[in-house]
């Protein structure tokens, strides 16, 4: 048998450029748009569906930076008492975790005796630990660390940032961190700007400007600066959007050599780079389908190269059992490795004409964000005089505006909700307060508070605002309009009566006000809609003059008519479906 070469298997067909597939797939598109096809990222650069190998001289210079594609599995423990603690944390090691942080809720626990009994029973130069949350100072925190045995050899480190100290505070602690070898007690992190709202770009802009905030601050100090980075942790999150995810550590490596090279460190050395799976995504309501969002998230962390991930629980508890959440959140990290094998593969993205291309443009918009927060002197400044406010708040405004029309769309929450089942209506009180103390930037939010309000005033009442569909016309469109009308008023938890297509006769009016519906919304596809849905409005509004009436599809030239006839408002694709289904829900007396 004659093996071919992996570059001639497909000798026998020509080479495809770029244009010719775009010509290809303006002919196949036919009446729509090229347009509709090409993502307009949030950070402002475009991306077409297809790169060729013209790219390839576009590809940037990213070095090997492991060499096996290897990652700790992080499980985070919040310590309200350490004996508590300890044994979750040994528990967390049946669940393959392979590192563990330690959320402190009090400085107190963080004394010799408290830490002697978080750790007991844990071999430290076997997992890596982390602390953060309400630490005290870092230096005497490592002071408490260095006698324990076997923690001068731990991979961990602190997750919460370095209060600005002294120069001799700043030696005291490096003098401490250096006889901890492989544990990083600086912190850059990135969550909390991306809790407020930021982009991809953004967050590695931010992150190269905490990293030279940090060299400039240590070197004055007289600090070397590969003692600095080696002793550094950047804290990244990931969201759901695959690829970008991906790119995002690979151009963050790439810029992270040009900036320590500047500072006159090694460009080999690199701080480690930490993923958290974000929390800006995640329903309250819809537990399931976030398994499927940290499934996404892990894959592109692990395929990114971060060097320690940790997947949140899928679920609070209020709507799953936490030892079922916690079992299959660890499942997670075991079918990746174990059964999907991704830690087999270094940087599987590299060559990849689109991967590639989105690297370069990651990057190219992260450095441009990244030398305007140096021109304001640095991260430091730049959050005191609101810049970093002010870039970050101008991103979340166009992300709220998609989400808010379903131009993005989130299975479970603004698009197809499943409905509450068994702890979670047992959970209504303790699921609001959950939602509303979510950070501002969640995206999930403000579509749980609707649902959950129409729920809550369903039981206190015995009564759920219902809707009912008139469909007339070409059942083709009609349909659809209904579907999406359904699943407009589902986002909102109003109750479906019925739907039905009609005609225009009397029984008509006697089948759509049968089951008291407080809502009628009108799917009428004709090509002249007024006539139909006037007659039907003045009807309605006749029959019964408190109803709610609504059209689906966009208002006609003429919609006056419609108006004048009972027509309340109309709902179609690009509307901003949370204030309408606020509207709604006064309107139907939901408080």
């Amino acid at each position: 048998m004659t093996h071919s070469r992996p570059d001639s298997l497909f000798h026998e067909f020509p080479a495809v450029s770029r244009e010719d597939w775009k010509k290809k797939a303006i002919a196949e598109l036919k009446e729509t748009p090229y347009d509709s096809i090409v993502w307009h990222t949030p950070d402002g650069f475009i991306l077409e569906p297809w790169y060729s190998h013209e790219e390839k001289t576009q590809q940037l210079d990213i070095p090997p930076y492991k060499a096996v594609n290897s990652w700790k599995n992080c499980r985070q423990i919040t310590v309200h008492d350490p004996e508590t603690a300890n044994k979750a944390a040994l528990k967390s090691f049946e669940l393959d975790a392979a590192a563990i942080e330690f959320l402190i809720t009090d400085p107190l626990l963080c004394t010799k005796e408290n830490l002697k009994k978080l750790l007991a029973g844990i071999k430290p130069s076997a997992v890596a630990i982390y602390f953060s949350g309400k630490l005290p100072a870092a230096s005497e925190l490592l002071k408490t660390l260095l006698p324990i045995p076997g923690f001068s050899d731990n991979c961990g480190g602190l997750l919460s940032e370095t209060p600005v100290g002294t120069t001799t505070l700043d030696t005291e602690l490096f003098a401490c961190g250096t006889l901890l070898h492989d544990f990083r007690f600086l912190t850059v992190d990135t969550i909390p700007y991306h809790e407020k709202g930021s982009t991809a770009a953004e967050e590695i802009a931010l992150a190269l400007a905490g990293v030279s905030d940090c060299l400039h601050r240590y070197l004055k100090a007289g600090v070397p600066a590969e003692t600095i980075v080696s002793a550094m942790n950047i804290i990244l999150p990931v969201c759901s959007s695959h690829f970008t995810e991906l790119a995002k550590p690979r151009a963050l490596r790439y810029l992270l050599g040009h900036l320590l090279k500047a500072y006159g460190a090694s460009e080999a050395s690199l701080p480690a780079l930490f993923a958290r799976t974000s929390q800006r995504n995640r329903s309250l309501l819809d537990p399931y389908t976030n398994v499927l969002r940290l499934t996404t998230e892990a894959v592109s962390a692990v395929l990114g190269g971060y060097d320690t991930l940790q997947i949140g629980a899928f679920d609070t508890g209020l709507s799953v059992n936490t030892d079922v959440a916690e079992r299959i959140t660890a499942n997670i990290h075991l079918i990746l490795k174990e059964e999907a094998s991704l830690d087999r593969v270094v940087d599987p993205g590299h060559g990849s004409y689109y991967i590639e291309t989105l690297t370069k443009s990651l990057a190219e918009s992260a450095w441009t964000i990244f030398k305007a927060i140096e021109t304001q002197g640095g991260l430091s400044e730049a959050n005191k005089n609101g810049f970093i406010h002010a870039m970050i708040s101008e991103a979340e405004t166009k992300r709220r505006k998609t989400l808010d029309n379903r131009k993005k769309t989130l299975i479970g929450v603004n698009r197809y909700p499943w409905p509450l089942v068994g702890e979670q209506v047992e959970n209504i009180d303790a699921l609001e307060l959950a939602v509303a103390n979510l950070p501002d930037g969640n995206e999930t939010a403000g579509y749980e508070l609707l649902r959950l309000k129409t729920l809550s005033f369903a039981h206190k009442t015995g009564r759920t605002p219902s809707v009912f569909i008139w469909m007339l016309g070409d059942p083709a469109v009609s349909f659809r309009q209904a579907g999406f009308t359904e699943d407009f008023f589902n986002c909102g938890g109003f109750d479906i009566a019925g739907k039905a297509s009609l005609p225009l006769e009397e029984s008509s009016y006697q089948t759509a006000l049968e089951s008291k519906p407080d809502i009628i919304v009108l799917c009428i596809a004709e090509k002249d809609p007024i006539p139909a849905g006037s007659a039907i409005a003045s009807a309605l509004r006749t029959l019964h003059p408190g109803i709610i009436q609504v059209m689906a599809g966009k208002p006609p030239k003429e919609h006056e008519q419609l108006l004048n006839a009972g027509v309340d408002s109309f709902i179609y694709t690009g509307v901003n479906v949370l204030e309408m289904l606020k509207s709604y829900q006064h309107k139907t007396g939901v408080k």
